[in-house]
């Protein structure tokens, strides 16, 4: 199929492909007229007009809006320190930018690949039509806010029909939705009289969404393909009027807003996490035909007429990430929703014990108000429209733990975290690298932010996964354990480049190593016995099991590699070993290209049916015999050497991926790196040495900087046998520095442990980072204990000098085991006594 009308005529996708593959020099094409790059939505330039988030930050950012037990709990401070406020300044993305920029112009002819990018982190920048030329050249202000307020609240449901009537996502108004005493359309409760509204309003939106044809792209309050059935890929459809909508009927404020189910829905998350590339898809016969390639084309159902982004949902076509569908089709993404784990649900104050939608988790219900206006209600407790939901934390924290630290440690304002080689790598200005950091709501004055938010992350990951049932025979040497997935997706989920998760095995006979299965070396910084120049070979007593790494590794037939980091260039998966979420339903898993992959070859049978039932993996076979005991540790990195090494090459113009014979360019192409050369590139192409020496320094291999978290590998959990009882120790309140150095009584901590009755816990506090001076130190035993509580005594807080930094850490040990089992410790974190 080839759309010549789409370009006027002047040009196919099968020519301009044609051009690509024959020439070194590249011609823009306005990203407007790119059949390639479109998508369903509001487009660029259409008017929909996104206000500064200091505006909403004035009521609903204030640190003085505090839970009732004192913590800050303001939205807007919570989302600036998230990853959607920091996604137009992570280094990772401009470094990625630029080498998708470099890889569209090599296969398509133009750098318009890049506005799969911009889309989701320039949101702002995007919808103002400052997204062409596609290298955030003409990104300014608040544009480097990222995914900030109205990004998200003046997000309009595409199904809007289907999801008022209950069809969508079921009519359990009272119960699912929240809604109290409601029967349903003509109930007459606020918040149906309120959902009515929105109806309206929404039906008037879609009349302005069009297809790339200039036709309408809904058809009786329906998109027109029945076959699109989520508007993912960054496929905002967004209102023109600054009317705000969010998820309560009752709310009480000095500006007009609508209430929207769509804010509380699981779907509200697919538009950004469920990626996939549009180029791939709308070119794809036209690729095949060209080159003799197999991409696995969906059929054209209109004739010609309407792009194939236009026809099917994002999740059926050439997968980069698919988080929501991973969600969707687990037993949390079911009607009514699932129980979380056990592991899990306990350690959360309220806990977490049901989840229905992604915001159960990445925006849990607490108790407080969400503005500082004084009539709105302090929720639940004074909701009578919505009695069972709490004011949503604005954390949305993952796994990301390193971005928010690196950006927290350019804020001088905190001595203990402050970087000066981070802050001269990132602050070398836009005519350098495009991020600007002073632009917006600067990083660099938000340290306390960034820091609470790193830590938040470090949570998630340490309640994300399980490992137990381990068994162990020291005369056969036979090894058994379960890895349980604690997550509403795979483990791990997200963009997949260069981020892993690895099982670390190690043996001890008589107090010494006897075996280790997937060391890491940490001089190096890699596992040992990768395929990589940069991966050290296996020493004595050591494997590498690649059934331990769980991952995925795109493949690109375009260019010819079964492992590939051109993630715009990927068309399937060549490896995804990722643990399954409890319930997960393999057969529809492959029509959104999430089924397991082995090898390239989809496998469904990678895991067993009880597997994908309970959310694990259970491991078994021969490892070593004879050893007393096996510690057994789960790691996550997300940001690996190997993927640091592609993007600094590639930028840099030492690689081969592109230039080497390919399918698409048989004879190679000594002309495809132009990043240090092309104009387009100027203020990116210092981004190849820059990600290098981030990564590098933050890794600690130049013996400056600290080992950040998730750039150095971080336990998740871990396990041994014998068995242990203490297994983890998790804040229920996350050290929070704005209220911590401006407290003028002494603080309470409360953690929860999981431990028996032999497991001892103790709270440090001390005058040095080292704990070589404690200021106190206190003990106690618990089975079990949900919720551990210690205040600093009065007489302790006043002999500390005001302005003196106070570190602290949680502390258990195990006293029922012979010898005493290491002590187990939180991070250490600070304040300043006021």
């Amino acid at each position: 199929m080839t759309k010549s009308r789409f370009l006027g005529g002047a040009l196919s996708v099968a020519a301009l492909l044609l051009v690509a593959a024959g020439a070194a020099a590249w011609t823009p094409l306005p990203v407007v007229d790119d059949p390639l790059v479109r998508m369903p939505g509001t487009q660029p330039g259409q008017g929909t007009m996104i206000m500064d988030p200091q505006m909403c930050l004035n009521c609903h950012g204030d640190e003085n809006i505090l839970n009732p037990e004192g913590y800050v709990m303001a939205p807007g401070y919570f989302w600036q320190g998230s990853v959607m406020a920091q996604a137009a300044r992570d280094p990772l993305f401009y470094a990625c930018m630029a080498v998708a920029g470099q890889d569209s112009i090599w296969a398509v002819g133009n750098p318009n690949a890049v506005d799969i990018c911009e889309r989701c982190h320039f949101p702002q920048g995007w919808l103002a039509g400052r997204s062409d030329p596609p290298n955030a050249s003409l990104m300014t202000g608040t544009d480097f806010d990222g995914v900030h307020c109205d990004a998200c609240h003046m997000k309009w449901d595409p199904f809007f029909a289907t999801t008022f009537d209950g069809t969508r996502e079921g009519s359990d108004w009272a119960g699912y939705w929240d809604e109290a005493g409601n029967t349903g359309p003509g109930s007459g409760t606020p918040s149906q009289v309120a959902a009515e509204a929105t109806l309206a309003e929404d039906a008037l939106l879609a009349a302005g969404i069009k297809l790339f044809s200039g036709l309408d792209f809904f058809i009786g309050d329906a998109p027109k393909y029945a076959t699109y059935t989520e508007d993912g890929a960054g496929q905002y459809f967004m209102a023109m009027m600054h009317r705000p909508r969010a998820s309560f009927a009752d709310t009480k404020s000095d500006h007009p807003a609508f209430y929207s189910r769509h804010h509380k829905s699981k779907y509200f998350c697919s538009t950004c996490h469920n990626v996939s590339n549009p180029v791939l898809a709308n070119a794809c016969e036209d690729l095949n035909a060209t080159y003799g390639l197999s991409l696995s084309c969906l059929p054209d159902q209109s004739g010609g007429t309407d792009l194939i982004t236009e026809q099917y949902s994002a999740s059926r076509y050439f997968h980069v990430e698919r988080t929501f569908a991973e969600f969707e089709i687990s037993a949390y993404g079911q009607q009514g929703g699932a129980a979380t784990n056990p592991e899990f649900h306990t350690k959360f104050d309220p806990p977490i014990t049901w989840a229905s939608s992604c915001q159960d988790c990445h925006m849990r219900n607490i108790v407080g108000k969400g503005c500082e206006e004084l009539a709105a209600p302090l929720r639940p407790i004074e909701s009578t429209e919505h009695p069972n939901s709490g004011a949503p934390m604005h954390d949305m924290m993952g796994g990301n733990v390193w971005l928010p630290y690196v950006l927290a440690s350019t804020d001088d304002h905190f001595p203990d975290t402050y970087d000066p080689i981070n802050f001269a790598l990132l602050t070398q200005g836009p005519l350098a690298l495009t991020l600007d950091m002073y632009a917006g709501l600067s990083p660099t004055d938000r340290g306390d932010r960034l820091l609470a938010a790193s830590d938040r992350a470090k949570d998630q990951l340490k309640l994300a996964a399980t490992i137990k049932n381990v068994t162990y025979n020291p005369t056969t040497g036979n090894l058994a354990f379960r890895v349980q997935n604690n997550t509403g997706h795979k483990l791990i989920s997200g963009f997949p480049e260069g981020r892993r998760m690895f099982v670390n095995i190690k043996a001890y006979a008589g107090g010494s190593l006897i075996h280790e299965v997937n060391p890491y070396d940490y001089a190096a910084g890699t596992l040992k016995g990768l395929s990589h120049p940069s991966s050290p070979p296996l020493g004595p007593n050591e494997t590498y099991v690649d059934a331990l790494v769980y991952e995925v590794h795109p493949k690109s037939q375009l260019t010819g590699e079964d492992e590939t980091f051109h993630f715009v260039l990927a068309s399937e998966r060549y490896k995804d070993n990722r643990i399954p979420p409890k319930g997960f339903d393999i057969v529809a898993a492959a029509e959104q290209l999430i089924e397991p992959v082995d090898h390239g070859v989809s496998s469904p049978a990678y895991f067993t049916a009880a597997e994908y039932a309970g959310g694990y993996d259970d491991v078994s076979g021969p490892f070593v015999p004879g050893a007393d005991s096996i510690v057994i540790t789960l790691y996550y990195q997300s940001t690996s050497r190997e993927y640091i090494e592609f993007l600094r090459d590639e930028i840099n113009g030492t690689a081969d991926t592109l230039s080497r014979p390919t399918p698409l360019k048989p004879g190679g192409d000594p002309g495809a790196y132009i990043i240090q050369t092309d104009p387009f590139f100027g203020a990116l192409k210092a981004w190849g040495d820059t990600i290098w020496e981030l990564w590098f320094h933050n890794h600690g291999l130049d013996g400056l900087g600290a080992s950040v978290p998730t750039i150095v590998p971080f336990q998740m959990t871990q396990a041994q046998f014998p068995a242990s009882p203490l297994t983890t120790i998790h804040l229920l309140y996350p050290p929070d520095l704005a209220v911590l150095n401006a407290l003028t009584s002494p603080p309470t901590f409360v953690w929860s442990a999981d431990g028996g009755a032999n497991v001892k816990y103790a709270i440090d506090f001390s005058l040095s980072a080292a704990f070589t001076n404690y200021v106190s130190s206190y003990e106690t035993l618990g089975v079990q204990l949900p919720n551990i509580s210690v205040t600093i005594p009065q007489a302790i807080w006043d002999s500390v000098p005001t302005g003196t930094p106070i570190y602290w850490r949680v502390r258990g040990a195990d006293t029922g085991v012979t010898p005493i089992t290491p002590v187990f410790s939180t991070e250490t974190w600070s304040f300043v006594r006021p």
